[in-house]
């Protein structure tokens, strides 16, 4: 749905919870477990609440995200992926790569692993994908370099935008090595593990 221009999307395992406690309210109810309605006067309305604060949490993440956008985008470089170190914390970035692998999707925590012909990085972001995005795809992220420590101090991009990206699109020339000139995102072929 969209708010103010800001596109909100409740995860879906908000959903699943509203709907497990819903049911649950409801069979309590009908199995006579409770005498009164009120079972379903209370229980119904704050499980509903669950899912209008999960929106409203995603609303604010969602325009902030797009407020910060064209800034990040203007200010980007696109650099390999091999090429993100410490010293870039905190930075604005652009990466290319190919997907290949999606977690966190149902959670509305998107974590995709990408990778670029020189090496491969996490990209995440803290609200729902607005689009699609699966193994395979080549995508672009614009957003911070940040170390997540979680994973061992490894460096991660916090993507502000992430989007697909043609399979004609090459890394720019001016990018370092004669070896990088020719890598094209598009038809690296990656194994998925699962």
């Amino acid at each position: 749905m969209k708010i103010k221009g800001v596109n909100v999307r409740i995860p879906p395992a908000v959903w699943v919870v509203f709907g497990l406690f819903a049911v649950l309210f409801l069979v309590l109810f009908l199995a006579g477990g409770c005498t009164t309605p009120a079972v379903l006067y209370w229980g119904i309305p704050l499980a509903l609440f669950m899912v209008i604060l999960a929106g409203i949490s995603n609303f604010s993440l969602s325009s902030q995200y797009v407020r910060l956008l064209p800034e990040y985008e203007s200010s980007s470089n696109l650099i390999p992926i091999r090429k993100l170190t410490l010293q870039m914390e905190g930075k604005p970035v652009r990466v290319r790569g190919v997907v290949q692998k999606v977690s966190g999707a149902l959670l509305g925590r998107p974590r995709i692993i990408i990778y670029d012909g020189s090496a491969a990085c996490i990209v995440f972001r803290s609200i729902p994908l607005s689009e699609k995005i699966a193994a395979g795809d080549n995508i672009e992220a614009v957003g911070m370099v940040v170390k997540k420590y979680l994973v061992a101090g490894a460096i991660s991009v916090h993507g502000i935008g992430v989007r697909k990206c043609d399979a004609d699109e090459f890394l720019p020339a001016d990018y370092a090595d004669e070896e990088e000139k020719k890598i094209r995102v598009s038809p690296v072929k990656i194994k998925k593990y699962n």
